[in-house]
Parts: structure tokens; sequence; C-alpha cells
């Protein structure tokens, strides 16, 4: 009876010697590390200082506290520039009134807004190129941006003579009148271009058939490495307006603008 336990032990012993031990399976190799980085770009356009033409003529003297009406009805003006242009008027210590017996009135002929042909914005260089400067450079020298011309036109005349005391025009295009640079950014950053093809070849050596097929090579099966690529990422405009909605939305300070500088030239004596 003892001999047959022993020498069942042996058979057993023997049979779990020939088993197969399929090899350890195969790690996911670790990622190499995908760092990033933000540049900014700057983009800068010629400005042009604003156009005005200012005549006063001597037939009468203005002068402080005479009273001035302002007539809107040749161009269209909003409420708020109206406003804007009494202040500026009061400023010069002329009182505005709404009645007809006024010493003078101020007649608003234009103010007018239309799109001109874009301002090119040119790329500037930094004052520490970096290294990838002159390839972006390349890439995108400048920007196009809608761009805007404004213009006012007044006319003063004496109420109860009826002569034209001063007239002005002025105009600025709306790159000029802004003057922001446009400041764009874009990342650089690494992307790995074989992350399925390391996945599939991790998971077709880690089946069952194929770790007892690798347990009987005599290399070690390896994992391909990561691949990787740098790419650059779209431009993102930080700052300055560009486009045409962007750019319509300053067309009140314009008018306002362009209506202070004529209502300054206006001699008060």
């Amino acid at each position: 009876m003892r001999f047959l336990v022993v020498s069942l032990f042996i058979v057993l012993a023997s049979g779990c010697a020939v088993v197969k031990q399929p090899a350890e399976p195969l790690a996911m190799p670790a990622k190499p590390l995908l760092k990033s980085q933000t540049y900014q770009l700057k983009y800068e356009t010629e400005h042009a200082s604003p156009k005005v033409k200012s005549v006063q003529l001597p037939a009468h003297n203005i002068k402080k506290n005479q009273t001035v009406r302002v007539i809107v009805d040749r161009a269209s003006v909003t409420d708020t520039l109206v406003s804007q242009i009494s202040q500026a008027l009061n400023d010069k210590q002329l009182k505005v009134t709404t009645t007809d017996n006024s010493d003078y009135t101020l007649a608003i002929h234009q103010v007018d807004l239309e799109f001109i042909d874009d301002a090119k914005y040119i790329l500037a260089q930094p004052q520490k190129p970096y290294s990838l400067f002159s390839k972006v450079a390349q890439q995108f020298p400048s920007q196009q941006c809608a761009n805007i011309l404004a213009q006012v036109s007044m006319r003063l005349t004496h109420k109860a003579s009826g002569d034209v005391v001063w007239f002005a025009k002025s105009s600025i295009d709306s790159a000029s009148f802004h003057r922001e640079p446009l400041i764009y950014s874009f990342t650089e950053e690494k992307k790995i271009t074989n992350e399925l093809e390391v996945v599939a070849f991790i998971h077709k050596h880690n089946t069952e058939q194929a770790r007892l097929k690798r347990a009987e090579l005599e290399n070690e099966v390896t994992a391909p490495a990561y691949k990787t690529i740098t790419k650059l990422s779209r431009l993102t405009k930080l700052n300055g307006p560009c486009t045409r909605t962007e750019i319509s939305a300053l067309t009140p300070m314009m008018q306002f603008y362009l209506s202070s500088i004529l209502i300054d030239k206006i001699k008060v004596q």
C-alpha cells in the first residue's frame, strides 16, 4: 500500500513538471512626459492722426454764456451723441438750449460710418525671440482686420443774421482710433502618435496562447516604444478688436471722439 502511494506521488510530480508555464504578462510601457508651452504673438499696424479742418469766421464773436441749439435733422445722430455734444458745448461755457430763440444753432451735417479696406497688422519681432518664432512668422506673418472710417461735420450759425460763423469736419479710421495691438497665443505640445498600436501589441501578446508561445522563445518580447510629434495649435486672439462686430462696437466712441475734437476748436471769448 505504501508503495502505491509513493508511486502515485511520483507520477503526479512528473506530470506537473512537464506542464508548460506561460510567460509573465507584458506590462504597459510608461508614457513619456508630454510637455506643452504657450507663446504669444503681437501684431501692429500704422496709425494716423485724425484729419481735422476747422474754420471760424470773424463776422460774430462767440462769447461765454451765449446759447446754442443743437440741430440734428440732417444726420442720423443718437441721443447719446447729442448729450455728449451738449456736454462738450457746456465745457466751452456755452449754454445748450432747446428753444428757438438761441444765439446760435449748431447743425450736425454729417455723422458717417463706412467699412473701408481692411487694416493690415504685421507681426512684431519680440525682444527675445523664442526658437519657434521664425517658423510661426513664416506661417502667420500678418493679420487682416476690418476697418471703419468715421466722419463728422458741423456748422455753427448766428441765429439772428443767418451768418455761418464756424464750420468743421473730422475723420479717423478705427485702426488709428483704438491703437491696440493684436495679441494672439498658440500652444506647442507633444502628442503620442502610436498609442493604439502599443495597446494592441500588449493585448495581442498577453492572451493565454501568446504567453505560452512566448515562454518557448529565447529572447523576451518587448513592447514598441511610444512615438511622439510636436504640434502647434491654432492661433487664439487674446486682445484687440478685429472682426466686423468688434470694430462696429467702437463707432459710438469714435463719433464722440471726433465731435469733441471739433467742439474744442470753437474759439469762445
